[in-house]
């Protein structure tokens, strides 16, 4: 005997077949279809309990980007599933978000989860809105803690100000899983039919959660898209607060004016290593700009002559150079040459001249919400001490869960699915050198570059900032190369890139598989993809890596800050160190 719901979806197709129904002939929609008596609650396992599923059609709908580069979206026609779910033990309330194409010819027969942005487990609509409008099925999930701003941070303590273990594991993992197999389900029951393939899309936050899913649960899709990547996020949080720490001990604010300066000798020093100038510097480890040759140099910005002073190269060589430890050991990868310090090394400037810190604020929220439990605490009052008391504190405190460093993809590998990442060089907030370590440590643990390439590939993009924008070529659509891996078997060896120039002029480019770049051939418009090849390829990944017998920055540091708790533990600070 068929189940009411059954029944119920039954007769919704069936009035859709109506000679009634006002609908192009060859688009044949299932608005009928979403209503709540569809939807079945399913299991997801003990402990978790749906409180209610809750089913609105959506017609005309316009979803907003503004982040990552996502567009708005206008005209979207689709069923909205709500799914409100908890944990035992637990006072958590979890949203997850299905968008259904309402006609079933707009379904493309897939499904998509998409990954959050900064301190947020999902972006919900602005995420969803380009997912539906490409004809996926899609989900998101606030990971029980809504927030109006990606960088709050307030939401992981309780009143009594304590960690909110259970909120910090919906956000770090266990939000993840259910935003899938919830979306998977909903979907099926909505179509009637199971999604043929089931994909992740995400970048920064969205990025770390892929690599999560493709350490731990693989299983669960056929391919996961994570760029620009948050991997070790105890480490990035802390390194993000560096260049405010940087200029408090050089006694210096620098304005953006200043650093530009130095951004653009940098510029006219190394922009022609891949053989066209153009505003890019394509391989930055191969740049030799050293920002003390600048000393004595006098340029101009708003206020008069500026003359380079020692403070002022100092802090732009130790903001490249990323966070170190007493002895100069390095703890984390700095920014690269050519890339703007202004999100990081932020400052205000009063009407009277005098320049107050802006420090970036999901690094001051994980240092007070999450080490310091004081969302009050001013963060400015951090000397150098108390600055590395905070990272060892938040690497063993944390890191057992936020960061998705692990190089064994075993699972991903015996599972089928394939990871598709992509990273701006010249990312502002995340450096580029923690995905291309991250993919040195799998190929050494994994039998080389050419089993890792079976599925896992990595492609960065020169002059492109964090997740979208910049002066290099963005890649166009880097999930239509993941889906043609998948289904088809084709590896991507290049992502099609494109941006467009102040000027108006079009530039296309062919971003090489790691470790390749793309050179110019000396011939042919520069703009133009067909005039660029692809060199290199050859790197081992041993190359650039520790040769101390740890094989990793991450693992480095992990090693260097354990030594250091004990005497950083009797120095005073008043900071809890786990």
């Amino acid at each position: 005997m068929l189940s009411k719901r059954a029944l119920v979806w039954l007769a919704a197709t069936s009035a859709v077949k109506g000679e009634d129904r006002i609908e192009q002939e060859n688009a044949p929609s299932l608005e009928p279809v979403c209503d709540n008596m569809v939807f079945s609650p399913p299991s997801l396992g003990a402990g978790v309990t749906i409180s209610s599923i809750k089913a609105d059609i959506q017609r005309n709908y316009t979803s907003f980007g503004g982040m990552h580069g996502i567009p708005d979206i206008e005209g979207l026609n689709f069923c909205q599933v709500k799914v409100h779910l908890n944990h035992k033990g637990s006072d958590d309330d979890v949203l997850v978000e299905v968008w259904l194409p309402l006609n079933r010819d707009d379904w493309n027969g897939r499904f998509q989860a998409t990954g959050g942005g900064g301190m947020s487990t999902g972006m919900l609509g602005r995420a969803l809105g380009p997912a539906v409008r490409g004809g996926y099925a899609a989900s998101s999930t606030d990971g029980g803690h809504p927030v109006q701003r990606t960088d709050d941070t307030t939401w992981v303590l309780k009143e009594d100000g304590t960690i909110d273990w259970n909120l910090l594991t919906d956000f770090a993992t266990r939000s993840l899983v259910e935003s899938v197999v919830l979306g998977k389900i909903i979907t099926e029951q909505f179509y009637q039919e199971k999604p043929k393939y089931s994909y992740w899309n995400g970048c920064s936050q969205g990025g770390r959660q892929g690599y999560v899913l493709a350490q731990q649960y693989p299983h669960i899709l056929d391919g996961i898209l994570a760029n620009a990547p948050a991997i070790s996020l105890t480490h990035l949080a802390m390194a993000e607060f560096w260049p405010q720490l940087v200029m408090k001990e050089e006694g210096l604010w620098m304005s953006s004016c200043e650093f530009n300066y130095f951004r653009q000798k940098a510029m006219e020093s190394c922009d022609m290593i891949d053989g066209v100038s153009d505003g890019i510097i394509s391989e930055p480890d191969l740049c030799d700009f050293d920002s003390l040759h600048l000393i004595g140099q006098v340029f101009y910005c708003e206020d008069g002559p500026v003359e380079v002073s020692r403070a002022m190269a100092n802090i732009v060589r130790r903001i490249e150079q990323g966070p170190r430890t007493p002895v100069k050991t390095s703890l984390w990868h700095g920014l690269t040459h050519g890339t703007s310090f202004d999100r990081l090394a932020g400052i205000t400037t009063s009407t009277d001249g005098m320049r107050t810190p802006i420090p970036f604020p999901i690094s001051t929220g994980f240092i007070r919400s999450f080490l310091l439990k004081d969302d009050s605490f001013n963060v400015t009052r951090l000397n150098y001490a108390d600055y590395m008391a905070l990272w060892v504190q938040g690497n063993a405190e944390f890191g057992w869960l936020l960061d998705a460093d692990k190089p064994d993809l075993t699972s991903l590998q015996t599972s089928g699915t394939k990871l598709l990442s992509w990273h701006g060089v010249n990312d502002p907030l995340i450096p580029y050198q923690s995905t291309v370590e991250y993919r040195k440590r799998v190929e050494i643990l994994m039998g080389g570059a050419n089993e890792v390439d079976n599925f896992y590939r990595l492609f960065l993009a020169p002059g492109v900032e964090h997740c979208a924008k910049g002066n290099g070529p963005v890649p166009k659509d880097p999930l239509s190369a993941l889906v043609e891996w998948v289904e088809d078997g084709l590896a991507p060896e290049t992502l099609e890139a494109e941006t467009t120039t102040y000027e108006g002029d079009r530039v296309t480019r062919e971003l090489c598989a790691w470790p390749g770049n793309a050179q110019y051939m000396g011939i042919g418009d520069p703009k133009r993809a067909s005039s660029w090849s692809c060199q290199g390829g050859t790197e081992r990944p041993e190359e650039g890596l520790a040769k101390d017998g740890d094989s990793d920055q991450s693992g480095r540091a992990g090693q260097i800050l354990d030594g250091l708790k004990d005497r950083l533990e009797g120095l005073g600070l008043g900071l809890t160190i786990g």
